[in-house]
């Protein structure tokens, strides 16, 4: 998957928490079944869909080719559209969407068994590619590079596992907005609280990542050292770190990031639950809005939780509710304080249940500090953007998925003031 086209937020999420009602109405299939556990662990934070789901399972033959070698394959292409409805057209675009905008991505990941070259354990390494482009770059990055290359292993029956190598920390921490994070249709990925901190979203960050769960394999602690994407921005980053390989990149600096956090899966008497809380410390030095002066380092925290709250079937359709509440100091991050609250339903319909619809609110807060010093040019600036979704994510066939958005947005855009936005956002997935 390729977290950095967060205007699809809705979608992504659709596709990696349907798997579940995806084998409600999925016969048993031994043959594409095996190749599960050639399915990419690194990515913790996110859940993969099945290969019993996707288009043409066995690839034509290529799966069990490789499977045979200890290699895994998957392949995503998404496409989106993207059009204020209000008719806010513009010479010169400022918002995701303002004129018609698109964008798609490609992205391949390969796995492989280290297993059979004599790593210990369950030992798998992730090589993953991605290839992306769009109209309105500024909300969706060109991007063309290697998105992971680590491994993920585990010890004292999973109840230790690592994951090391170069991989963005959206990856392992936070969870994505399940519901849509809102906001970022307009304003892109910048606009998440942690990503301001510096916790990598489209480039991977060289990375050890730590966790440790107790017996029941629920609770965790999840802590990570990275490095911290440019302070002066993602797009920064990703101009400065093209193959997303680089070990290095001026002026950004080590990053701390631990999570705590009970998940459970869904079962006949459970019902789905994953409550986090974080906290990142970064040693890079940021400029500050007021002083123009360099910060000793920044930081932030966030809580957020998702729980199952219905299961007619008794399986992991039903309606969940996600909520999310970041912080981070006003002196340094342009947008310091968000909270999201959506309500998603997995299987909304018996005879649809690989179908998903949400709805969700977020709202995000601009630093004082920055609109304190915009005033200073004589421009007013906005106190916050606002947006509300609603979406439907249809499977078409096994592997395809239209996903149908509208999302309202006050203030899609922070000086000068600008009239509120109505976002259609179209989204086209292959998963093969």
């Amino acid at each position: 998957m390729f977290y950095a086209k967060y205007p699809l937020a809705v979608s992504l999420a659709a596709l990696a928490f349907t798997q579940h009602a995806l084998a409600a109405d999925t016969p048993a299939a031994p043959e594409c079944a095996q190749y599960e556990k050639l399915l990419t662990r690194a990515e913790v934070a996110f859940k993969n869909v099945s290969i019993c789901s996707r288009i043409k399972p066995d690839l034509w033959g290529l799966r069990k080719e490789l499977a045979e070698h200890g290699i895994g394959i998957t392949a995503t292409s998404y496409n989106g559209y993207t059009y204020d409805v209000l008719g806010n057209n513009a010479k010169k675009q400022v918002y995701n969407g303002q004129n018609p905008s698109y964008n798609t991505s490609v992205n391949l990941y390969l796995t492989y068994d280290l297993t059979r070259i004599g790593f210990a354990n369950d030992a798998q390494l992730t090589l993953a590619g991605t290839w992306a482009d769009a109209t309105y770059t500024p909300a969706n990055m060109r991007v063309k590079t290697v998105s992971v290359f680590a491994i993920n292993q585990s010890f004292f029956n999973h109840r230790v596992e690592l994951v090391y190598g170069y991989i963005s920390g959206v990856r392992l921490f936070y969870g994505m907005a399940l519901g849509g994070n809102a906001s970022t249709a307009a304003l892109g990925p910048s606009s998440v609280v942690p990503f301001q901190v510096g916790m990598s979203a489209t480039e991977p960050t060289p990375t050890v990542n730590v966790i440790v769960r107790d017996e029941s394999l629920r609770f965790y602690n999840s802590t990570a050292l990275t490095r911290s994407v440019s302070p002066q921005g993602i797009q920064k980053d990703i101009d400065l770190n093209p193959s997303g390989l680089r070990l290095k990149v001026p002026e950004a600096r080590a990053l701390l990031i631990n999570e705590v956090g009970y998940k459970q899966a869904t079962s006949a008497t459970t019902n789905a639950m994953w409550l986090r809380a974080g906290a990142m410390y970064n040693t890079s030095h940021y400029t500050e809005f007021l002083s123009g002066e360099k910060s000793d380092n920044n930081y932030g925290g966030y809580l957020a939780g998702t729980v199952q709250i219905s299961k007619p079937f008794n399986d992991a359709r039903g309606w969940y509710l996600d909520s999310k509440l970041d912080y981070s100091p006003d002196s340094v991050n342009a947008i310091n304080k968000a909270f999201q609250v959506s309500a998603f339903n997995i299987g909304p319909f018996a005879s649809r249940p690989a179908d998903m619809a949400a709805v969700g609110l977020t709202k995000s807060y601009y630093s004082e500090d920055l609109r304190k010093a915009t005033t200073r040019y004589g421009l007013e600036a906005a106190p916050y953007t606002l947006a509300v979704t609603t979406s439907y994510a249809a499977r078409l066939f096994p592997g395809v998925y239209l996903i149908s958005g509208l999302t309202y947005t006050k203030n899609p855009v922070f000086t000068p003031l600008h009239s509120d936005a109505l976002l259609l956002q179209e989204t086209l997935n292959f998963l093969f």
